[in-house]
């Protein structure tokens, strides 16, 4: 693999995309998890876990969505730019 190439975007695309999935992945996990008393005994203690639950869902869903983000804009975008003028 060449560096510039295209198989190497994609490498670093696939990279980015599992890190932000884990991310989001985990934080799913860990909400899911805080439901599951909600679910079991409706009272007020579990009702704040199920609401802390669902915050950490979304929570971990938006930092994920940024991470991807900024990873593509510092990694992806400068390396068309590179190695485009490299090539050519």
């Amino acid at each position: 693999m060449e560096l510039g190439s295209t198989e190497h975007k994609q490498k670093l695309m696939q990279g980015i995309l599992r890190v932000a999935f884990k991310t989001a992945t985990i934080g799913l996990f860990i909400g899911v998890f805080l439901m599951t008393p909600a679910l079991i005994i409706p009272n007020s203690f579990s009702m704040g876990l199920a609401y802390a639950g669902f915050a950490i869902i979304l929570g971990s869903q938006v930092f994920a969505s940024i991470l991807a983000w900024r990873k593509y804009k510092t990694i992806i975008k400068p390396f068309d730019e590179t190695y485009r003028s490299k090539n050519d």
